[in-house]
């Protein structure tokens, strides 16, 4: 399979059904439900970034009056797919870079798998930080790449699963380089630097060691 149609191919929805099928799919389904903790399920103005298909509140039940999702995807398939199943969502797309609100207007701020992808991470961390209000939470979950427990899952990935849908191993590898440029040991180092961190939990093993678990989620509170 060529790099343009293994592009495509992970456009169609391969890679998300592999994510939310099987183990992954519960752990990144247990993963959205850890995201969210009781004593964040009434916020009323709420942005989630880079959703995709699989926006938080497709397995949180939230008490919000405002949910916002931007996203660069700009296909009309994902627009058409949040028209019908998530009307009171306000959808639009954005460049990645500059988040379109004012300063303090959001009580929370939901990012789930996205911040490995965003070049330059402290400064869009900053800016989330910008348009949220005093007081307020980041939710973020991570993949725990490159940890030994991700690479050998992501080992078994292109020798079974991707195998099977007949992609080539490079052209995987290949995406996967352009897609996750921030591993999960550099974003830590970012996120204890510069952050105020209130929570971290480790999936699935819930010890504090990245090597042993393949998700990563936590909470960064704006002083």
């Amino acid at each position: 399979m060529s790099e343009y149609k293994f592009k495509e191919h992970y456009k169609e929805g391969t890679y998300r059904e592999y994510l939310y099928d099987g183990f992954l799919g519960y752990l990144f389904r247990h993963q959205h439900r850890l995201l969210t903790p009781d004593s964040l399920l009434d916020k009323e103005k709420i942005l989630e970034i880079g959703p995709g298909f699989e926006p938080h509140i497709k397995f949180k039940k939230l008490n919000f009056k405002e949910y916002h999702c931007i996203e660069l995807n700009n296909s009309m398939a994902l627009k058409e797919y949040f028209k019908t199943e998530f009307p009171e969502v306000f959808f639009k797309e954005y460049d990645g870079k500059k988040i379109s609100y004012p300063d303090n207007t959001f009580d929370r701020i939901v990012i789930s798998h996205t911040l490995e992808h965003i070049p330059n991470a402290e400064n869009f961390i900053n800016e989330m930080l910008r348009v949220l209000k005093p007081g307020s939470f980041i939710s973020i979950a991570l993949p725990c790449d490159n940890g030994f427990l991700w690479r050998a899952g992501r080992y078994l990935l292109k020798k079974t699963y991707l195998k099977f849908k007949g992609v080539n191993e490079t052209d995987y590898n290949y995406l996967m380089a352009n897609e996750h440029i921030n591993t999960i040991f550099q974003l830590l180092s970012i996120l204890k630097k510069k952050f105020s961190i209130t929570k971290e939990i480790y999936i699935p093993f819930r010890l504090k060691i990245v090597d042993f678990n393949l998700i990563y989620v936590c909470q960064v509170r704006k002083n």
